[in-house]
């Protein structure tokens, strides 16, 4: 039984109380539920108060001890009081909600003798990363909106959250044109059927916030005359496609004043333009198709990052509502790391103090497991989307508690390869669709070999019960070395532990076909033949 101890006095039991709303509810309802495990009673005197403070901003959360005693945990809406709840368990229990299957609760005292508030610089938070597919764990990282595959509304009991229609990749079906070119954006028939289609799902579904109005996803834009004119004029492609989401936008924005028409800067489209800008009830979605995770987003010396960075910072000047797409897995080789741990924060960072106000780190949403650090990488960027401002002591404690519990006692090894192979890979720059001749450089893998072998060897004889998230994340350093010492049937056991872990290889194949030639290195088992 653990002791709650607020400003100095021992708690025995508490009365917990809040409003009608659902979200409220749930709230006290899971505050009741922890207090219950720490031996709390919840049928006590002392007053525990959860309720929606207006004053707040959406989402925010204050928790702050009255005078008069009792604690109080306000939100500026219903997640914001489910947000504080879990603030106040994380911050003065000890909890932790690493995945929907693997919490921690904390030891020792209770201790509440400080005040807190939060409110977060983003104000959408999305995830689609598998290992975190689920809702009640979503509401636990304060995440407030779920993307593709599985875009499921949070329900009011979780405090609600945007209604979107469409992914991306819309125009096809808003101008009922083929999906592997552009439409002409300067035809006012494609305009016309657009707004009418938009118009409709609006009053097919009133309570629906955000509409999708993206370009298909290819580079085959319009080259027509007046496609071109526009260019000439703007700069920059994007300007014809803002050009045509600003006349949806203007169409809807009487009737619909609390929808946002949201749009991609994406490929061809990521640098603004010269004239146009977003209107106010416009979202610009800008997609980091070129950022390199081996490096800061603050290195000068990466040309990439500088590029992309210099990006945010045009959108931001005409933008008022600017979302990030932000690619964190290798889309073409899920199982190899993605050495981007040590550059999560600063890019983080970055984005909250320039203008960035939503963020969706797009994960590896086909694989049901990760065959690297997939979760580890699941759980941290839940982190810094709730608080892109954190030190980097904060960051790594919470790293460092996540492989703790996910790991066993052996973590300490594991994160030893971590650190080397993010090390290494700040030698060489790495996108999301990157080869694997990035990953296995003899030069440095091939000394190595012995000990990193022996690192995992030894996480595995110290892992207990959590040998097999051992065995599963050990899964990338095997795909490592078949890179170096391809072997037919050391191959055919990866790829019968891949099938049996569910780890899928890439976005568009889960796993090699039947015929793969399995001798060969395993970044060719899922190329066609010619």
């Amino acid at each position: 039984m653990r002791k709650l101890i607020v400003n100095g006095q021992e708690i025995t039991s508490v009365r917990i109380s809040c409003g009608e709303s659902e979200a409220e509810q749930y709230a006290a309802a899971e505050l009741g539920r922890y207090f219950e495990k720490f031996g709390i009673s919840a049928d006590g005197m002392y007053p525990v108060q959860i309720y929606l403070d207006t004053q707040l901003k959406p989402d925010a959360c204050r928790i702050s001890l009255p005078e008069e005693g009792g604690i109080s945990i306000a939100g500026g809406n219903g997640r914001g009081a489910i947000y504080g709840v879990y603030e106040f368990l994380e911050r003065y229990a000890g909890c932790r909600f690493f995945l929907p299957d693997l919490e921690t609760y904390g030891d020792g005292d209770i201790v509440v003798d400080k005040e807190w508030a939060h409110t977060p610089v983003f104000e959408s938070r999305q995830s689609d990363w598998v290992c975190g597919d689920d809702l009640v764990w979503s509401v636990k990282n304060r995440i407030n909106n779920r993307y593709f595959p599985n875009h499921t509304l949070f329900p009011e009991k979780y405090g609600g959250g945007q209604k979107i229609w469409g992914f991306v990749h819309t125009l096809a079906e808003l101008t009922e044109t083929p999906a592997d070119v552009q439409p002409c954006l300067s035809d006012p028939e494609n305009l016309d059927k657009t707004i009418r289609k938009v118009r409709n799902i609006l009053k097919e579904a009133p309570d629906t916030t955000v509409v999708a109005v993206s370009q298909n996803d290819n580079q085959r834009y319009c080259t027509c005359e007046k496609c071109n004119a526009v260019f000439a004029e703007e700069g920059s492609q994007s300007g014809i496609l803002l050009r045509f989401v600003n006349a949806v936008a203007d169409s809807v924005r009487d009737d619909y004043p609390d929808v946002v028409i949201e749009t991609l800067a994406y490929h061809y489209t990521t640098d603004p333009p010269k004239i146009t800008k977003p209107r106010e009830n416009v979202c610009i979605r800008l997609c980091s198709v070129y950022l390199c995770p081996s490096h800061s987003l603050l290195d000068d010396t990466c040309i990439s990052n500088r590029d992309f960075r210099n990006q945010i910072l045009w959108w931001n000047e005409i933008c008022d509502r600017l979302y990030l797409w932000d690619y964190t897995t290798n889309f073409f080789h899920y199982i190899p790391t993605l050495p981007n741990f040590y550059t999560l924060r600063d890019t983080m960072r970055f984005y909250a103090e320039h203008g960035v106000k939503g963020i969706y780190p797009e994960g590896n949403y086909t694989s049901p497991a990760s065959g690297e650090f997939g979760e580890l990488r699941c759980y941290l960027l839940a982190r810094l989307m709730w608080d892109p401002m954190m030190a980097e002591q904060e960051y790594l404690r919470h790293m460092d508690e996540f492989m703790a519990a996910y790991y066993g006692e052996g973590w300490r090894f594991i994160r030893c390869y971590l650190d080397f192979v993010t090390q290494e890979s700040r030698r060489y720059h790495t996108y999301w669709w990157t080869s694997e001749t990035w990953l296995f450089h003899k030069d440095c893998y091939i000394p190595m070999e012995e000990t990193l072998d022996g690192l995992w060897d030894k996480a595995e004889e110290l892992a207990g019960d959590r040998i097999d998230a051992v065995k599963r994340s050990r899964m990338q350093w095997r795909y490592i070395k078949l890179m170096m010492h391809p072997d037919a049937d050391v191959g055919r056991a990866f790829l019968e532990d891949a099938k049996m872990y569910g780890i899928h290889f890439k976005e568009s194949v889960d796993f090699p076909p039947d015929d793969a030639d399995l001798s060969q290195t395993p970044d060719m088992w899922t190329v066609k033949k010619a």
